[in-house]
């Protein structure tokens, strides 16, 4: 099974060449912020000592801590990822298939751009994985806020901070159990910018 790691931008590819997508970065760069605060507002989970220290040191995950924590959520994880991966595999097949059977282009332009698929097949494989372990962190983190009724979530000011709380935002303003969000940027008492997800 595959382990979270970093890739690279979103790739776009066809008879051309390789190219990567500005603004489409990698899941993998939110993990460990992700854990952190999934852990953080987890009050069963944050009293015992080793999720402690993984709080503490969230900067120091390693790709095995990151599952062992997601284990402990979710048993099957590890089951779900690699039926999701042999998921993505058949896309890329599909992806292969589709070009093949595309009347508009050469068969030598056909040809490159089935190659580059295959070139760039591991590093999507991979962006995948990276993204379901996000998808995954952030849904977990949805059902502790409602569990919990947690009202409000705080957190220092970057742009990777931000791209979090849009992401468990956007996840609670769906779904049967749907609540409006709103994220605010404020001060706080040391005069420090912080990110504010409020939860009517």
């Amino acid at each position: 099974m595959k382990l979270p790691k970093y890739t690279g931008p979103k790739p776009f590819i066809n008879q051309h060449g390789i190219f990567f997508k500005d603004g489409k970065e990698d899941k993998y760069i939110y993990l460990k912020m992700a854990i952190r605060v999934l852990l953080s507002i987890d009050k069963v989970y944050r009293k015992q000592t080793k999720f402690k220290l993984f709080i503490d040191n969230h900067d120091n995950l390693t790709a095995n801590d990151i599952l062992e924590i997601l284990k402990m959520y979710e048993p099957n994880f590890e089951q779900h990822i690699i039926d999701e991966e042999k998921k993505y595999e058949i896309h890329i097949e599909n992806m292969i298939k589709e070009v093949e059977q595309n009347h508009i282009i050469s068969e030598s332009e056909k040809n490159v751009w089935i190659k580059n698929i295959n070139i760039m097949k591991d590093y999507m494989i991979q962006r995948e994985i990276n993204k379901l372990y996000y998808i995954h962190i952030i849904k977990l983190i949805k059902d502790i806020i409602h569990k919990d009724n947690i009202k409000e979530i705080d957190i220092d000011f970057n742009l990777e901070h931000w791209h979090i709380l849009e992401s468990i935002a956007g996840n609670l303003s769906y779904g049967v159990k749907s609540v409006q969000t709103a994220i605010k940027v404020q001060e706080d008492n040391q005069k420090n910018l912080i990110l504010r997800l409020l939860i009517q």
